[in-house]
């Protein structure tokens, strides 16, 4: 896979999102060294869960990389996320340029620094259409939020000692997370590690924005 190809793939992994959320610095996470007993873990993951998908908008602003067995790639990310509409803002570093991604009356659009505009019925078409490969991009929604995606088996799951997830498989993808930031009422993750056999994510999210 070419440079450009990677720089593409990294700007439709992060592309599902919404704008008009409402922002808010983020406050250090609680401690990590209070674990809770397994009951306990039980019941925070269940109250954790339902906080983070009774989240009505949500937007972070962070970094991701993504490495493959013969390139490597990095660039800013701002993604905004709604409950069935989003947006996303990339810029790639070292001349590689910019991509805007969000929906549109026809499905998906991306627009790209070179002027070209792509479009698809869904996210994973447009992915197809634009580098050439299937990715579960729908997962990736729920993934970056701290949460498994709905409606798909977990062979994996591992909590941090708190009731929120350490490390979660679905498919053939393995999610690891490291540490939470807290935004008020929810902590969200701070760094989540994507990988498979094929491909490696690093997203590092310096601010979430969030609206109840």
């Amino acid at each position: 896979m070419s440079v450009t190809s990677v720089g593409r793939l990294a700007a439709l992994l992060a592309g599902l999102v919404l704008a008009g959320c409402a922002s808010q610095l983020p406050k250090p996470a609680l401690p990590e060294s209070v674990a809770l007993t397994p009951q306990e873990e039980a019941v925070a993951w269940v109250a954790h869960q339902a906080a983070v998908t009774g989240l009505g908008e949500w937007v972070l602003h962070g970094r991701i990389s993504v490495t493959t067995e013969d390139d490597s790639w990095r660039g800013k990310l701002r993604w905004q996320q709604g409950a069935q509409d989003f947006q996303m803002y990339f810029e790639a570093p070292m001349g590689l340029g910019a991509a805007r991604l969000s929906t549109s009356s026809a499905g998906v659009v991306m627009q790209v620094s070179n002027g070209k505009t792509y479009y698809a019925a869904d996210v994973e078409d447009l992915m197809y259409q634009f580098i050439g490969m299937h990715l579960p991009l729908a997962g990736l929604r729920y993934w970056v939020t701290g949460l498994p995606q709905p409606g798909m088996p977990s062979s994996v799951v591992e909590y941090d000692g708190a009731g929120r997830l350490a490390h979660l498989q679905q498919a053939d993808w393995d999610i690891h997370y490291r540490g939470y930031l807290n935004t008020g009422d929810v902590d969200l993750p701070k760094k989540v590690f994507i990988e498979n056999s094929r491909l490696n994510v690093r997203l590092v999210i310096e601010h979430w924005g969030v609206q109840t």
